[in-house]
């Protein structure tokens, strides 16, 4: 989903941290003290005085809602530089830096939002301090803001999609975001992103046909934008379509040759398949599309060790995310990819001290009920299971479970069947796999394990019959890819490296 989540960083430098908390703390008091004393008949959606600033936030807000990124900060930068007073502008700006992880810049662009919010419409203010206390992670106090958004402006299907956000990242309620998002459409039936929204949320739930129903419609709705296609690629991917998903992914393409987000995608495919040099080029590439930061610099670092961590280079991938973390301190996939590395190179306790850095940061957040919680304790799952502590490591499966969606949680049931296959537990460990399976029969990860259990059980038939499955699928996959290299031994054929 590309409705902005919560941003993946905050600041490196705590001294800076505390001086710019004390600011907008300042900041933030004053804006409540204006939404207060507003009046209850200032009506005004867009407060500006010049045609041609509106123009170009009306071009902004268009590409903004087909997640356009470049576009969209290009439009928004040019209505705020035309009319440096226009808060609605200023704070769109500090949303699609958000969305592009540039976080220094969405900071900034959140201040001048701030002070010059006075000026602006109770509707405005209200829908600027939201977004303040999100990008803040006063989760709380962006649901109060939502919340008195909604009760005085019920037309508003912003403040309906941003309630089923808040609902779906932080507080794993997908029926209830099902609401908000359907609230949305109904105050505005042709509102994309909210039908695009639903079906994801349908997608998470399980509910596979009414997700592409949604999908289906959100085509409908916006046939001309490259999103759409996407998002119905997104879809048949998390079914193990893969080939319908690069056709969707490509037709998304044809619409708009220089998408981000499928060309991301498309790259997530390849990895998948083993092609993993074609997936360097696309996250490459993908990155290259959006604006600049340090964020992104970050990101093509931890692009190049999760591709490391697949040829089982275990040291050239933790140098590249340590790279990566000391450009960017809270990039979470790099922190995970970098306590994957660790603990296969025996580094228990460094990885130990990663997970604790991780925890610390979902606290701080205020993400403790999120589902960043089950990325925790997976985590901590496939250390212990490194480790040989199978006993804690299930125990900490169970932990994750918990915090998982029916979308997610065939990776929860996967780590269990590896702890059971080094409990010599093959019963539970193929329990483990059938569930695991019941989203994508196709997922590579999990028929890898399957072949595990079935090679150590002595079940040559099916053994030979699943690995040859993961072959077909890994046809074209480079000489280095270890996942395939591991079956190929399996099998008793020699790897091409």
């Amino acid at each position: 989903m590309r409705v902005p989540a919560l941003p993946a960083r905050i600041s490196q430098e705590k001294e800076r941290r505390h001086v710019n908390d004390l600011r907008t703390a300042v900041a933030g008091t004053v804006l409540l003290g204006a939404l207060l004393l507003a009046g209850c008949g200032d009506e005004k959606k867009l407060t500006s005085s010049s045609p041609e600033a509106l123009r170009a936030y009306r071009e902004g807000m268009t590409a903004w809602e087909k997640f356009y990124y470049p576009e969209a900060k290009n439009a928004f930068e040019t209505a705020t530089a035309l009319e440096p007073g226009f808060a609605m502008a200023w704070c769109r700006l500090a949303m699609v830096n958000a969305a592009a992880k540039n976080m220094r810049a969405a900071d900034s662009a959140m201040q001048h939002a701030i002070a010059h919010a006075a000026g602006a419409s109770r509707r405005e203010r209200l829908f600027i301090s939201m977004w303040f206390k999100r990008l803040k992670y006063d989760n709380a106090g962006a649901v109060a803001a939502v919340d008195s958004l909604l009760r005085f402006y019920p037309d508003e299907k912003e403040g309906y999609l941003f309630r089923g956000n808040m609902a779906e990242e932080l507080d794993k309620d997908y029926d209830t975001a099902v609401r908000y998002y359907q609230k949305a459409v109904e105050a505005d039936s042709s509102y994309a992103q909210a039908v695009m929204s639903l079906g994801y949320a349908y997608s998470n739930l399980g509910d596979q046909q009414r997700a592409v129903d949604q999908m289906q419609r959100y085509i409908q709705l916006s046939p001309d934008a490259a999103d759409p296609r996407a998002s119905y690629a997104d879809l048949l991917m998390r079914a193990g379509r893969y080939d319908e998903a690069l056709q969707q992914y490509g037709k998304s393409l044809e619409l708009k040759p220089d998408y981000w987000y499928s060309i991301r995608q498309i790259g997530y495919i390849y990895a998948t398949l083993g092609r993993l040099h074609a997936a360097d080029e696309q996250f490459h590439r993908s990155l290259a599309l959006l604006p600049p930061s340090p964020e992104l610099e970050a990101s093509h670092f931890e692009a190049d060790g999760s591709l490391n961590l697949k040829r089982a280079r275990w040291s050239d991938a933790a140098a590249q995310f340590r790279k990566a973390l000391a450009i960017d301190s809270v990039n979470g996939s790099a922190a995970y990819g970098l306590v994957n590395a660790l603990a296969k190179l025996g580094q228990f306790e460094e990885a130990r001290e990663n997970i604790e850095t991780i925890r610390k940061e979902i606290e701080k957040r205020n993400l403790s009920r999120s589902t960043a919680m089950l990325g925790l304790f997976l985590m901590r799952a496939r250390l212990l299971t490194q480790e040989q502590r199978l006993d804690e490591a299930l125990a900490s499966c169970d932990s994750a479970l918990e915090y998982s969606t029916p979308l997610t949680r065939p990776s929860v049931y996967r780590q269990m069947a590896e702890i059971d296959l080094g409990l010599g537990s093959f019963e539970n460990a193929l329990d483990a796999c059938e569930e695991a399976l019941s989203v994508n029969p196709n997922a590579p990860e999990i028929l890898l394990t399957l072949t595990r259990v079935y090679h150590r059980k002595g079940d040559v038939q099916m053994t030979v019959e699943i690995g040859s499955r993961l072959l077909a699928l890994w046809s074209d996959a480079d000489p280095d890819f270890e996942d395939r290299n591991e079956v190929l031994r399996i099998l008793g054929k020699k790897p091409a490296v």
